[in-house]
């Protein structure tokens, strides 16, 4: 039960006396909680009472939320996978507590659609032990199809949508504070413009959208996700969500990292996970049915969209501008989002509702800002960084870096002959992936000749030649682009 269905439980508050509290929360959209204790409607320390630290493990099947029908649908889903389980099994697989399960076995039991198949005695080192086994009987196959036909869905069992909503937001990322240290820890590997994290500091810690724009190469990328790492703290996430007799796959091990717990078991409702605050990145491939519920027509239930899936983290749009919707379409779709941090999904039989958008969401782009989006888009941004291109001082730095990675010894005097020839001689500008692209060039042709890896003058050369375009080579295409006599360009 979410904090609302706990209140009303314990006779705290009635009906009438929490309305105002939840219109407060519909409109603005921050922990009931803070709501409660604005209107004075709960003394802070009962309040205290019904804050759990982690989701409370349901006692009853009221406490889950979800219907027994609905959990008798998942066991039987679950069991006719199964030739024989026991309620152990069923357990970890159900992810409720064998208290709740015991209940629905003999139900179904009774029903005729399950019968017990007790297993030989089992030794372990100290003591015999007996497990009680259980089978589906032909009815209970029968019924097992049906549920399957309504849909496939077979996993732990989901949350209510109420629940979802609660957690997301007692776990906003909009109330955690990075400290410098830790920004300077996560940063610690990278050449960053001195007076850097003093910008992006206070761009990580307001949790609104931030804009990384420059010329490509320099850097992007690595510091949207050393930002998606200098997040500490843990969140719980749900494996599925149940909204309006439907069924929201939301966990997956893309994108979110359980944080290990020692062998114990867990001490919260099991159908959640604690995991690290998830950072999600996309990036050309992202499509406008990408930020929609996926329904899948023949598993009959849901994918959860990538802002879903980053809520309570980090959203990292790469490339932007490159997608396969315009620019427009992803800042329309987003702009009522980015105002209430409440969005809206729509199932597949019309019923729409909302969701909580709670992400720190860093777009990041090689092209104009100017030329993505209007002023009122921009607006909404609070904080738009510029990365540039390096300094010699930091190419120089970036090159021994990447050459100790590869136990390459680095000598400073072959890189600044290799910078005034094909840099400061051609006026190109140096970009922070250069070193890296060219150590790995000469790791490849290392490992061709099948040589040891080593930085030389004339292996510098050579990689050099084959990485950059030069202007010699483009003057000797025709104007059918094929290879003729030099001539000159223009």
């Amino acid at each position: 039960m979410n904090l609302a269905q706990h209140l009303l439980k314990a006779g705290v508050l009635t009906p009438e006396q929490l309305a105002p509290a939840l219109y407060r929360q519909k409109r603005n959209r921050t922990f009931l909680a803070k709501h409660l204790l604005d209107l004075d409607l709960v003394e802070p320390e009962v309040l205290k009472r019904f804050l759990y630290p982690d989701p409370p493990i349901p006692e009853t099947l009221e406490d889950t939320g979800l219907s027994q029908t609905l959990l008798i649908q998942l066991l039987l889903k679950q069991a006719y996978y199964r030739e024989t389980f026991s309620i152990r099994e069923m357990t970890l697989d159900l992810r409720i507590s064998p208290k709740l399960l015991e209940p629905l076995i003999a139900f179904l039991k009774a029903q005729n659609l399950l019968f017990a198949r007790p297993r030989d005695a089992m030794g372990s080192r100290n003591r015999m032990s007996m497990e009680m086994y259980y089978a589906l009987t032909e009815q209970g196959r029968t019924s097992a199809e049906q549920a399957l036909e309504a849909n496939r869905y077979v996993g732990p069992a989901p949350v209510p949508l109420e629940d979802y909503w609660d957690w997301v937001e007692r776990q906003t990322i909009h109330q955690v504070k990075v400290e410098l240290s830790r920004l300077q820890e996560v940063f610690s590997e990278l050449e960053v413009d001195p007076g850097f994290l003093h910008k992006i500091g206070p761009a990580v810690n307001s949790g609104r959208c931030i804009f990384l724009f420059g010329p490509s190469g320099n850097g992007k990328t690595v510091i949207s996700n050393a930002i998606g790492n200098a997040f500490e703290d843990a969140v719980y996430i749900p494996y599925a969500v149940y909204v309006y007799g439907q069924i929201i796959r939301l966990y997956d091990e893309v994108n979110h990292q359980p944080v290990p717990t020692n062998g114990e078991g867990p001490r919260h409702d099991p159908r959640w996970v604690l995991c690290r605050r998830p950072v999600v990145i996309v990036g050309g491939e992202m499509t406008g049915d990408s930020l929609e519920l996926r329904f899948n027509p023949l598993l009959k239930y849901y994918e959860a969209p990538h802002q879903l899936r980053a809520n309570n983290g980090v959203f990292i749009i790469d490339d932007f501008g490159r997608q396969k919707m315009s620019p427009r379409q992803l800042l329309n779709r987003w702009m009522y989002p980015l105002e209430t941090r409440q969005d809206f999904c729509c199932l597949h039989t019309g019923q729409q509702f909302g969701v909580p958008f709670d992400q720190l969401i860093i777009f990041s782009t090689n092209l104009n800002p100017l030329s993505l989006a209007d002023e009122a888009f921009l607006r909404r941004i609070r904080h738009k960084i510029f990365i540039g291109y390096v300094t010699p001082n930091q190419y120089l730095s970036i090159f021994r870096r990447v050459c100790q990675d590869w136990n390459m010894e680095f000598d400073e005097e072959i890189v600044r002959e290799i910078m005034n020839r094909y840099y400061f001689a051609t006026a190109r500008p140096l970009s922070a992936c250069n070193p890296r692209d060219l150590v790995e060039n000469l790791v490849d042709r290392a490992r061709f000749l099948g040589e040891e890896p080593r930085l030389s003058a004339e292996e510098l050369d050579s990689a050099c030649q084959t990485y950059f375009v030069k202007q010699t080579d483009i003057a000797n295409y025709d104007t059918h682009g094929n290879i003729g006599e030099p001539r000159p360009l223009g």
